[in-house]
């Protein structure tokens, strides 16, 4: 049995983005490399450059989004909390009978997207114009925190979104996930979160990121 369905995600907690930016960490490096910078550059601190934040936010090049990818983490642990049967739970399922339609799935902040170029366009200002003017214009916050590596205490900046949605749809190819059981899933995997400092994260968990979810047969 193959079915579709579309998915609404709700934030119920605020979110914290975080990419893991390969492109983005090369820039940096150049950045904090060139002689000219070094004066202005504090190891450990996100604020150096001013402009780190913007390479955590997940893109497809036009505007912030959610990758499927996260969704699908989030879902692998929903699965893992139901049995399908005996010993055995929903996670492989969650991973093997899901598909997401596409690789980005569209974000909203505040009920409408952010443009990246928008964001990437202020990003020679000083870091409190950048949190100025997301929090007046863009409706999300950088959230600054200190975080202990070692001995040092480092500054870290995460772009935080108060009022967040994800939406996409998706393909069930396996009968052993009927509708119901997909529900129960999402239902799951609101509760591991996603993004940084969520509830199921392996390192650092926390209350951020989770959500209830919205499916309807399509």
């Amino acid at each position: 049995m193959t079915y579709r369905a579309s998915f609404e995600l709700v934030g119920s907690m605020p979110l914290l983005m975080h990419w893991d930016n390969i492109e983005g960490g090369d820039q940096l490096k150049e950045w904090r490399q060139d002689p000219k910078n070094k004066n202005q550059s504090v190891p450990g601190d996100d604020r150096s450059p001013a402009w780190t934040w913007t390479t955590y936010l997940y893109t497809d090049g036009e505007f912030v989004t959610m990758p499927s990818d996260n969704i699908m983490g989030a879902l692998m642990y929903g699965g893992s909390q139901l049995i399908l049967k005996k010993q055995k739970t929903f996670k492989e399922l969650s991973q093997s009978a899901i598909f997401i339609a596409s690789e980005h799935c569209r974000f909203e902040s505040g009920g409408k997207q952010l443009p990246i170029a928008k964001i990437i366009g202020m990003k020679d200002q000083p870091f409190s114009k950048q949190a100025a003017t997301c929090q007046d214009s863009l409706g999300f916050r950088l959230f600054c925190k200190r975080a202990k590596i070692g001995q040092a205490k480092h500054v870290r900046v995460r772009p935080r979104f108060d009022n967040w949605r994800v939406s996409g749809e998706l393909e069930v190819t396996s009968s052993d996930l009927t509708f119901e059981v997909l529900e129960q899933i999402f239902t799951f995997a609101g509760r591991a979160g996603l993004g940084d400092w969520r509830p199921n994260s392996p390192k650092r968990p926390g209350p951020y990121g989770m959500f209830n979810a919205k499916l309807k047969k399509i």
